[in-house]
C-alpha cells in the first residue's frame, strides 16, 4: 500500500540519502542544499510503501531565489507554475507504482491551487528514456531543451543535457 505523507524535519536524513542514491538521474545534494529547497518548496511529499520510505517528490513554485539553471530557463518563460525539482525513488520501490502516485498527487494538489501548469527537466545526457516515457503517461509535452557545462553546477561534475517538460493545467 503507499502513503503519502507532507515532509516533516524527521524525512531529511531519507531524502537525502534517495536523492543521492539516484544520481545522476537527480542531481546530487548536500545538507544545505537540501534545506535550501525545502524553505521555498510549495510541495513536498514522502511517500511509504507498505510503511517504509520509498521516495519523494519535491517542487517549487516561481519566484523564488534558486540558481539553477533549469528552474531559471523555466522562470524566464512561464508563470503561475509548479516546477517539480526532484523526484526519487529508491531502487527497491521502482515500478510499484510511487512515481505515479506522487504524480497524480501532485496534478490534483496543483490544480485545486490554480497554477496553470507543471514542468520538469528530463535528462538526455545522460540519457533517461524510463522517464521520458513515464512523463508522457501524464500528458507531459516537450516545451524545450538546455546544456550545462560539466562543473558549472555543484550537483553535476559532468556536462547535461535536459529536455525541459510540461502539462497544462488548464
Amino acid at each position: 500500500m503507499i502513503e503519502l505523507i507532507d515532509f516533516s524535519e524527521d524525512m531529511f536524513d531519507f531524502i537525502l540519502e534517495s536523492n543521492n542514491i539516484n544520481k545522476p538521474q537527480v542531481g546530487f545534494l548536500k545538507n544545505e542544499r537540501l534545506e535550501l529547497l525545502l524553505n521555498i518548496a510549495n510541495y513536498c511529499k514522502v511517500a511509504k510503501f507498505n510503511d517504509e520510505f520509498a521516495g519523494f517528490l519535491l517542487c517549487l513554485p516561481e519566484d523564488k531565489e534558486y540558481d539553477s539553471p533549469n528552474y531559471q530557463w523555466v522562470s524566464k518563460r512561464y508563470s503561475n507554475f509548479v516546477y517539480i525539482d526532484r523526484i526519487s525513488v529508491l531502487p527497491k520501490f521502482q515500478n510499484e507504482k510511487i512515481g505515479s502516485a506522487l504524480y497524480t498527487d501532485l496534478i490534483y494538489f496543483s490544480a485545486l491551487e490554480g497554477y496553470d501548469s507543471i514542468l520538469c527537466e528530463v535528462n538526455i545526457m545522460p540519457p533517461n528514456p524510463g522517464s521520458i516515457r513515464f512523463h508522457k503517461r501524464f500528458d507531459f509535452e516537450e516545451c524545450g531543451s538546455q546544456f550545462t557545462e560539466g562543473g558549472t553546477l555543484e550537483s553535476y561534475d559532468y556536462s547535461v543535457e535536459v529536455q525541459f517538460l510540461k502539462r497544462d493545467l488548464k
